[in-house]
């Protein structure tokens, strides 16, 4: 599953539109229109790979998400 599949598939369990996280993004940012982060918005849903981390982040934010660094290589040290 890419990136897009997955916020795809979160706008659709929640049951909002673009629009809506562009309009929550833009009262968090303290934005006077949605329109001035609605391009954003629909590109970083678009294209999530080719944008900024922040943007990314952002749009995630506004789905009540957090983005999750999961390492899979694991050091063990030795206490005694």
């Amino acid at each position: 599953m890419t990136m897009k599949d997955i916020l795809q598939e979160r706008l659709d369990m929640l049951g909002i539109t673009k629009y809506e996280v562009s309009k929550r993004i833009a009262e968090n940012r303290g934005a006077k229109k949605v329109t001035d982060v609605s391009s954003i918005v629909a590109k970083t849903l678009s294209e999530p790979e080719g944008r900024r981390y922040s943007n990314v982040a952002e749009v995630v934010k506004a789905m009540g998400g957090d983005i999750v660094i999961r390492w899979h290589n694991t050091d063990e040290k030795v206490a005694s």
